[in-house]
């Protein structure tokens, strides 16, 4: 799980490993703050991808520590329980029970707001939205979720249109193309047994997609990828935000797929997408 990426920050930011303490659990997490503020204003909650059957904080770090950098905040990325040891609910929970620890705790973490943003890719960005969609307290400022898997739902039973012919490829690419997309499917096959422990794939915390009430949803972003085998249910998942009057901006990388945030140093639009996300933190156009 993850890609080789670099560090790019050119200011030093101090990176700790700390133990959450939740209701009857401790949760590793990493926090990043910059070493030359020493209360910043904004928090952010970072979620890991890896189909919620891999994948760490350390994948990511960089990652986080850019958006500490540029942002000027506090990033925690948060090591939430994987399957198929701990199934669907853990995960969620484990990430509800931290956003209520940081803000309980941000005079410790060195942030002000009493709102935190959370951000998250592939299976993290589900969960993301899964905590927007749960946040009956309103501790979520706004959910960024890059390329998140929002529908865990078998290809052939989705309730939109998903088919190879709605991505626009030349001839020299369709091959290349199709291996990417399938690469997708086929983790979405192995590790959605695992995950959903016979539950409902249509449970809307298991497939936002499937959500009917959005009470609780603050303003969202998604970054999307041309190429991603989840364009589709982001897509359908925008125009649901949009049509129950909740917040929402998508913002599209052309000519990539599933997995570029993880190449940090490598694709300029990986470096891009995280100033988009400390942007979005300053609330900066």
């Amino acid at each position: 799980m993850g890609s080789p990426n670099k560090d790019l920050t050119t200011t030093k930011i101090i990176v700790k490993n700390i133990l959450i303490k939740c209701h009857s659990r401790y949760i590793p997490a990493i926090i990043c703050h910059p070493q030359k503020i020493r209360i910043t204003d904004n928090a952010c909650l970072y979620l890991h991808g890896g189909g919620f059957i891999g994948g760490n904080s350390s994948t990511i770090l960089n990652q986080c520590k850019l958006i500490a950098e540029k942002a000027n905040c506090t990033v925690v990325a948060l090591d939430y329980r994987l399957a198929p040891e701990t199934p669907f609910p853990g995960a969620l929970q484990d990430c509800l029970e931290a956003i209520e620890w940081i803000i309980n705790n941000k005079n410790k973490l060195g942030f002000i707001n009493s709102q935190i943003f959370i951000a998250g890719d592939s299976a993290g960005g589900n969960l993301a939205i899964a905590c927007g969609l749960s946040d009956k307290n309103h501790f979520i400022r706004q959910v960024i979720s890059i390329y998140g898997a929002l529908d865990l739902q078998e290809t052939s039973k989705t309730i939109y249109h998903w088919s190879y012919l709605d991505y626009k490829m030349i001839n020299e690419q369709v091959n290349f193309i199709h291996t990417r997309l399938n690469k997708i499917i086929l983790i979405n096959n192995i590790m959605r047994p695992l995950y959903i422990n016979n539950q409902n794939v249509t449970n809307y915390l298991i497939s936002p997609i499937y959500a009917k009430n959005f009470k609780n949803m603050p303003p969202v972003t998604l970054i999307e990828a041309e190429f991603d085998y989840f364009l589709p249910s982001n897509r359908y998942f925008a125009n649901l935000l949009r049509k129950n009057g909740i917040a929402v901006k998508e913002i599209l990388y052309k000519g990539l797929d599933h997995g570029f945030f993880d190449r940090l140093g490598f694709l300029k639009q990986t470096k891009d997408a995280c100033i988009e996300i400390a942007n979005i933190i300053t609330n900066k156009p």
